[in-house]
């Protein structure tokens, strides 16, 4: 137990380690609009244009869905959420329930509200399956707080706990839902971001607006985690996906 501890302790400080990153491709904050909270929130071209023949698929949703919700009231697009996570679904359920009532329902057990009409919340469609690398049945090991949502394949946390969910790479997640395009693509993942953006570039099926929470940021497995988030940085360039912006853990890419 105390070897568990102190690991998480060494993880914790490194994790305070400021990341380094080109910003060579950063666009400036005035071409950039942030939709949600400032905990669910992130960073989209200002001028970003999505129809109704548009697919946004957002991986990992919480107790915060903020951000899916802002994407619903601005765009005409289709929305899916994936989480696996017990507690999302609970919140995703318990939301419609109160939109359906015209009540007021919190985000992320906050003093804040979701604020969205029953018609945009029409275009939100919620899917108990993990994206991943593969089409697999795996396990999500619990956060070590109890009071925490996110949940983990790789166990980021090093804990014991655990649920198994279906989970599913975005090419077979299309052919279920009978969609050819996903025009944006968040990934909040706790770790499993790598497997999917190798398996997003072996099929050439990149989005044309790519979200990503690199989570080793504030997590890391070990002291190699700044250099793996290099890595998948530099290769999502090379495959023409611009790094236009950082907000702390979570990166932000247009296809050139």
């Amino acid at each position: 137990m105390i070897k568990k501890f102190l690991g998480r302790v060494k993880k914790h400080f490194f994790g305070k380690r400021e990341f380094q990153v080109d910003k060579s491709d950063f666009w400036d904050k005035s071409l950039l609009i942030r939709l949600g909270t400032d905990y669910g929130g992130w960073y989209i071209p200002k001028q970003l244009s999505l129809t109704d023949t548009d697919n946004c698929y957002l991986a990992g949703a919480g107790e915060d869905i903020s951000f899916d919700c802002e994407l619903a009231k601005r765009f005409p697009c289709n929305i899916c959420i994936f989480d696996p996570t017990p507690k999302a679904l609970t919140h995703f359920n318990n939301l419609t329930k109160a939109i359906e009532l015209q009540e007021l329902f919190a985000i992320n057990n906050t003093t804040k509200y979701y604020d969205i009409s029953s018609t945009d919340f029409q275009k939100i469609h919620f899917y108990p399956w993990g994206v991943t690398g593969e089409n697999s049945r795996l396990k999500f090991f619990m956060p070590y707080n109890p009071d925490h949502v996110s949940c983990s394949i790789l166990n980021l946390q090093g804990t014991e706990e655990f649920f198994e969910a279906d989970c599913y790479t975005i090419s077979t997640i299309c052919e279920k839902l009978s969609h050819n395009n996903v025009a944006l693509l968040k990934l909040d993942i706790e770790g499993a971001e790598y497997q999917v953006i190798e398996h997003l570039i072996s099929t050439g099926n990149l989005p044309y607006l790519l979200l990503i929470e690199f989570d080793e940021l504030h997590t890391p497995l070990d002291n190699g985690a700044h250099n793996r988030v290099h890595k998948y940085i530099e290769l999502l360039k090379s495959k023409r996906m611009k790094h236009i912006c950082m907000d702390g853990a979570n990166a932000t890419f247009i296809r050139s």
